[in-house]
């Protein structure tokens, strides 16, 4: 049976049972996956746990890795240079 288990500054907790895969970063229970495009329409698909997943829109997050990335490009103006280029869809 799997078990899980929280570091925390009190100790550690433990879980057993069939609760889904584990975070690959603390091996606590995964609830997530990392939503980061890597191309061909696929995700980094990395199972993280609240703790690890960093969300960047509702119900988006990304790991610790592909969050550094996405702030790097936000923060050197990367998303006001790409919405410039968005031709708003008008039906006629």
């Amino acid at each position: 049976m799997p078990c899980y288990v929280k570091h925390t500054k009190n100790g550690n907790t433990f879980l057993s049972g069939k609760l889904g895969p584990h975070c690959a970063d603390c091996s606590w229970v995964s609830g997530y996956l990392c939503d980061y495009p890597v191309g061909k329409g696929k995700t980094c698909d990395r199972p993280l746990c609240e703790d690890h997943a960093n969300e960047i829109a509702p119900d988006i997050h990304y790991c610790t890795a592909h969050y550094r990335e996405w702030e790097e490009f936000r923060s050197s103006g990367g998303v006001e240079k790409e919405l410039k280029n968005v031709i708003p869809f008008v039906k006629k």
